[in-house]
């Protein structure tokens, strides 16, 4: 098929077939024709980057929040409304194409995202837009799996037009951001370590506090595995405490009308809750995740977090919608597939995809220094089957030890 409708293009692109149809109306995609009353485009037209024949193209574009993702500051208020966020930004073309992208990531059409990222990754566009761009790249290659995409997106994060102080602190953020995503702890800037966020833009706040969480989540589970030490704290003593910073800024979350933060800090708080035990708290808010994810197809959110929820993720879910939990799950196994190949490349780990979700919570539980009579009591299960649950899972991953097994989860 040589040739798609404007309606075609403009779900190919992220963008209003309105949109498309300016565009075409003004000339700018190449080999665009008007068929009868109908505009036909090329298969392999690219969404153009800049006005050709406008005195004014090499002028930036403006976003209208100084945020590392848009879908996570207060243009996006209500669940249900992320296509009627997209229409009202067709004055903003860049904003437009890039909180369509941002909605395609969380929804977890992967593919679309990597083309759509492809147009703030040029000289004309913005600071943040080729930093989003960059980001969203990154997120891709995470899902891929694609070490050589990741390493590219981190370089053109950090070659983005930046002007200000108020950049450079966006740009660290957002590296903070993809190097939490594959749980790499080494290079933090020291003010986002500790929470501190008052020298970055206002929009951006509701970003930095989710990555915030993420990263807290990642060092306590790694002070769980005993990889990281701290004086007087031990086990789960870090991860304990995630829930009372969590739950605080969902109710902010929640006051700022702001989605996209909400779903993932009710995620995470849900994360810390079921790690320590605690399956009530986590229901809640992943029910309340679930409320807010499923009107814009957000199940890209759900199945990031899976790997961690273990199969109550999934029940809850099905509950909710047997259709949306089956594309979840579908999402979740080449996620898991990519996501392991990067991680494992990049820190030198061994995390297993071939053990099951179960066997994959009853690791977790050793490596976070739990003995058999306490995970049978925490899976609701005999000592003799967590037991041979453990010595079955050892001889799967190649695990020396029940310390070593931290290293395959």
């Amino acid at each position: 098929m040589d040739k798609i409708t404007v309606q075609q293009a403009a779900e190919k692109w992220g963008v209003s077939p309105r949109r498309v149809q300016d565009l075409c109306k003004r000339g700018e995609i190449n080999g665009a024709v008007l068929w009868h009353r109908s505009w036909m485009i090329p298969f392999d037209a690219e969404y153009p980057t800049k006005n050709e024949n406008n005195s004014n193209s090499d002028k930036e574009w403006k976003m209208p929040r100084k945020a590392p993702f848009l879908d996570m500051t207060d243009l996006y208020t209500e669940p249900g409304t992320a296509t009627a966020v997209i229409e009202s930004l067709a004055d903003q073309p860049e904003a437009q194409a890039l909180f369509s992208a941002e909605i395609a990531y969380s929804r977890g059409e992967i593919n679309k995202v990597i083309e759509q990222a492809k147009y703030f990754l040029n000289s004309r566009s913005s600071f943040y837009g080729v930093n989003a761009g960059g980001m969203l790249l990154a997120l891709c290659a995470m899902w891929k799996g694609d070490v050589l995409l990741w390493r590219e997106a981190k370089k053109r994060i950090c070659e983005a037009p930046a002007k200000s102080g108020n950049d450079n602190a966006i740009m660290a953020l957002s590296l903070a951001c993809v190097n939490s995503a594959v749980r790499d702890l080494s290079d933090y800037p020291k003010w986002f370590t500790v929470g501190k966020f008052g020298h970055l833009p206002p929009d951006s706040h509701p970003a930095a506090r989710v990555f915030y969480i993420k990263y807290l989540l990642v060092y306590a589970q790694d002070m769980a595995k005993s990889r990281i030490k701290l004086p007087d704290v031990t086990g789960l003593g870090l991860m304990k405490t995630i829930p009372y910073i969590t739950e605080p800024m969902i109710a902010q979350a929640q006051a700022e009308k702001t989605v996209v933060p909400e779903i993932y800090l009710r995620l995470l708080a849900a994360v810390a809750y079921h790690q320590c035990g605690d399956d009530n708290s986590a229901i809640e808010h992943i029910d309340k995740a679930i409320e807010l994810a499923l009107p814009d197809r957000l199940l890209g959110i759900l199945a990031e977090h899976r790997r961690q929820l273990d199969y109550l993720l999934d029940d809850r879910l099905e509950l909710a919608s047997p259709q949306a939990c089956r594309k979840y799950k579908e999402l979740h196994k080449g996620l898991l597939e990519g996501w392991t190949k990067l991680h494992n490349e990049l820190l030198s780990r061994n995390v297993s995809r071939m053990l099951t979700v179960k066997e994959r919570e009853i690791a977790r539980l050793v490596a976070f220094g739990l003995t058999n009579p306490q995970i049978a009591k925490r899976l609701n299960v005999s000592v003799d089957t967590a037991k041979q649950s453990v010595y079955d899972i050892m001889n799967k991953t190649g695990a020396n030890s029940r310390d070593e097994l931290g290293e395959y989860v």
